[in-house]
C-alpha cells in the first residue's frame, strides 16, 4: 500500500506507520511526549488539521 506519506527509506516508513497506528487507536485521548522547544510546531500542524491540542 502506497501513501502520500511514503519514503524511501523503509525503517522511517515503519516508524511512521507505527506512530499513525497508536495514535488513530486511541478512542479518548492520545499523549505525545516531546521536547519542549518542539511543541509549537506540532501545535501548529495538528491544529491546522483542527486537531484539538493542549500542551502541558
Amino acid at each position: 500500500m502506497s501513501t502520500a506519506s511514503d519514503t524511501s527509506d523503509p525503517a522511517i516508513d515503519e516508524v511512521l506507520r507505527i506512530w499513525y497506528v497508536a495514535v488513530t487507536r486511541a478512542r479518548r485521548l492520545a499523549a505525545i511526549a516531546l521536547p519542549e522547544e518542539e511543541t509549537e510546531a506540532l501545535a501548529n500542524l495538528l491544529g491546522g488539521r483542527r486537531v484539538p491540542v493542549r500542551i502541558v
